[in-house]
Parts: C-alpha cells; structure tokens; sequence
C-alpha cells in the first residue's frame, strides 16, 4: 500500500497515482501565500486538504468547495472567517466553501460482505453525513430549526431556518449554499432567517 503525497511545497494530501486539478494546485498554492505572507502563517502551518472542486451556481459565479480531512475540522473553524475571506480575494471573488470529507457506509444486509463485522457507526449513515455537509455548508451560521415539505407530487424540500444574526456574513451566499448541497447530495433545500 501506497502512502499518500505530502510536501512541504504543497497544502494538498493525495495518494501518489491520484491526479492533481487545476483548482486544487490553485488553492494549495494560495494557501502556501497565505501561510508565508499573513498573520494566518502559525494557524495554517500543519492544515491540508485533500481535494478541491468548482461548483457552477450561475453563469457568472462558481464557488470553490474545498475538502478537510474530519480530524483537522476544528483547527479550520478556529480561522474559517478569516482564511474564506483571504481566499476569496485569491481566487478572484469565487465563494469558497470548507467540507469535511465523509464516507457514507452503505445499509448492511444479510449478503453483504462485511468482513469485520462491526456495526455500521451512525456518523456514517447517508442521513448523518447529509446533516454534516448542511453544518459544514453553512458554518459560522447556527441551524436553528429544519422543515421538510412533501409536494403532491411526491418530491421533497427541505427548509433550512438560520439565525438572524448570521445574516451579514451568509446572506449574499445562500444561492451558493443551495446549489452546492442539491450538487453533493441531490437534495433540494431553501434558506430562511429567523429571529
């Protein structure tokens, strides 16, 4: 087995035959400039990533969703408002976007070959990691409260009720917030504000 690709002249952690994109050379070097030029260099000297992708919201916006490993989740918190603002001015105005990076284990059977015989962790169920990626979408915002509508036609959307507070920040971004979570999970979801 294969250890994965780090060094020390790149912010992106990937195995040795996996291809490395355009986007994720972008922002890994961003990340480099920002950890030499900013007062961000002591926070951001042991984080990576390990993926990067460009989301089309509109004809005219893309927003850049940027994989962490869950482990290191906490240390880019402590610093997400700072570090998205910095990368955002780097990457010429795209919304930029933090996902931890989950697994989503399927449903066991009685066929299914699971060798080790462990029960299935709820943090890797489909309905768990779709909760997450809704937390990590809309970080600095609380979720306040969710509301799924059934339509007569069957299909289902979620109504997703943030605190007002987080208005200022996250306004300007819950076109972004919608398309990428219908992009990840295919799920439709409205934002709201609430006192």
């Amino acid at each position: 087995m294969a250890l994965p690709l780090f060094s020390t002249t790149s912010k992106l952690l990937k195995g040795p035959n996996d291809a490395t994109s355009d986007i994720e050379s972008e922002v890994s070097k961003a990340l480099l400039d920002l950890e030499a030029n900013t007062d961000l260099s002591s926070a951001l000297r042991g984080l990576y990533f390990v993926g990067a992708e460009e989301i089309v919201i509109r004809d005219d916006k893309i927003a850049v969703v940027i994989h962490i490993p869950v482990p290191l989740q906490k240390l880019y918190h402590k610093i997400q408002g700072r570090l998205v603002r910095e990368l955002e001015k780097k990457l010429s105005g795209k919304h930029v976007i933090f996902l931890a990076k989950r697994r989503i284990l399927s449903k066991p059977t009685r066929h299914s070959r699971n060798l080790s015989k462990q029960k299935r962790p709820r943090s890797r169920t489909l309905t768990a990691v779709h909760e997450a990626i809704l937390d990590d979408l809309v970080y600095p915002a609380e979720i306040c409260g969710k509301r799924k509508r059934v339509k007569l036609d069957g299909s289902q959307q979620l109504k997703v009720h943030l605190e007002k507070s987080a208005a200022i920040n996250t306004e300007t971004k819950l076109d972004t917030f919608m398309s990428v979570y219908k992009k990840l999970t295919g799920k439709d979801v409205v934002f709201e504000y609430v006192e």
